[in-house]
């Protein structure tokens, strides 16, 4: 395994872009804002790399993970926010400026989602009205 710092996260194994996100709130719900040079500069990666990975560390919680695909609709093409939420020994609901992930991201997506070739795109439970963040 190769890990080098490139940007705006690390690159893995030449063809994997991971981007780091982080807030020390203790508690849930936690949020994350993308600034139009951050988005900017995430989607001119795009074509450069076979998955881009978006980590979410919820403080001491844990860490949500998505692809960037699910970034990209949650913030409806464009900068804005992740809002990130779990209740004691949960997954992870999520929500963004322009919509909510309709299933939840367990805690063991990550590092998972990074590393398989398989598809580890499979979410836990259907989500919730009181997952709603706004």
């Amino acid at each position: 395994m190769s890990m080098v710092q490139f940007d705006l996260g690390y690159v893995v194994n030449v063809k994997c872009l991971f981007l780091v996100k982080y807030t020390t709130k203790p508690s849930s719900p936690w949020r994350f804002t993308f600034s139009a040079d951050e988005f900017g500069r995430i989607s001119s990666h795009l074509n450069s790399f076979a998955k881009i990975v978006v980590t979410l560390v919820c403080g001491d919680d844990g860490i949500c993970a998505l692809d960037w695909a699910e970034a990209e609709r949650l913030l409806g093409m464009q900068p804005g926010w992740i809002s990130v939420k779990r209740s004691f020994s949960g997954s992870y609901a999520v929500a963004g400026s322009e919509g909510l992930l309709k299933r939840r991201i367990p805690l063991k997506r990550w590092p998972a989602l990074l590393f398989d070739s398989e598809d580890m795109n499979e979410l836990t439970e259907p989500a919730t009205s009181e997952d709603d963040h706004n």
